[in-house]
């Protein structure tokens, strides 16, 4: 604030001395005023600040609630991939099995391999089918040399080749053509023999989302249906057709004593299997997992050969 006083006072004549007054009251006013605006502006400039503070913090938020929405959208989207995979790769491995089917019908369930076909004639066709079916064992070999036969049960439900890899776990995911798929091939438990010629002969399959490979096996835990679809055929690698007829089943875990009847167990399969045939002395079990939260559940379907 400038001095608005001397130190000295001067006499000054009446009419100076008012005037200077007034000067000096003009003066000390002005200067409250500008003491006044800079307080307000000062304040003014505060609130400004604080203004700017609350907005920032609202912009804040938008990007939170943006972040949280981008979120959701790239999670959405990637399960929307993992579906549109999911079905994509089913399709996949329903496509390569029903080619299977349609190129070797004489194996396969079908009833008559030629049936609504003019590609074919009666004539054309080998006086003994056995040699047909003969030649597509051979050509089945020739495609995956793990193949040992060919399964069918359940009205048609399971109509798949059969295979043995050097482990259990070659064929989880790798179909008979040796593609990468969930779905895999049914396979036999790499300790058996490839003749179906042991007491007990375990064959393994998916339980899948669209219902194929072993997830039919569910139906069997129900008595009035394995009564009225007791048999199971096999067509082994050599060219002989086994018959198997189911006598029981049941929802089981991965550690079921079942399991290592005549694999590394001396355990007779008529005294661990439930309900065994008297007499019976070979010996199917198909096995499956089911979707249940716990991964050691399974099915097993017990068959004996007739």
């Amino acid at each position: 604030m400038p001095k608005l006083f001397s130190s000295k006072s001067k006499k000054l004549p009446p009419g100076e001395r008012a005037k200077e007054k007034h000067n000096r009251r003009e003066e000390v006013k002005k200067e409250h005023r500008r003491l006044r605006s800079l307080k307000k502006a000062g304040k003014k400039e505060r609130t400004q600040e604080n203004s700017n503070k609350k907005k920032f913090r609202l912009t804040r938020k938008q990007v939170l609630y943006g972040l949280l929405i981008i979120t959701g959208v790239v999670l959405v989207t990637i399960a929307l991939r993992i579906v549109l995979g999911e079905v994509a790769e089913d399709a996949a491995a329903r496509s390569e099995y029903e080619e299977l089917r349609e190129s070797f019908p004489e194996i396969s369930g079908r009833q008559d391999p030629y049936d609504g076909t003019d590609e074919f004639l009666p004539e054309d066709l080998p006086e003994d089918i056995e040699e047909l079916r003969d030649l597509s064992l051979e050509e089945l070999s020739a495609i995956n040399r793990d193949f040992v036969g060919w399964i069918n049960a359940n009205d048609n439900l399971i109509d798949y080749p059969v295979v043995r890899g050097n482990d259990n776990t070659r064929y989880i995911n790798t179909t008979f053509h040796g593609g990468r798929n969930s779905a895999g091939t049914i396979f036999m438990d790499y300790r058996n023999s490839r003749g179906f010629d042991e007491q007990v002969t375990i064959l393994y399959g998916h339980f899948t989302r669209d219902g194929s490979m072993f997830s039919s096996l569910l139906s069997y835990l129900n008595e009035s249906h394995r009564r009225s679809n007791p048999n199971i055929t096999i067509t082994t690698r050599d060219g002989r057709l086994l018959t198997y007829r189911v006598f029981a089943a049941k929802m089981t875990d991965a550690w079921d004593e079942a399991y290592s009847v005549g694999v590394h167990d001396s355990a007779r399969a008529s005294d661990v299997f439930p309900n065994a045939p008297a007499g019976a002395s070979r010996f199917l079990l198909l096995s499956t997992c089911t979707r249940s939260p716990d991964a050691d559940e399974r099915i097993l379907v017990f068959a004996a050969l007739s």
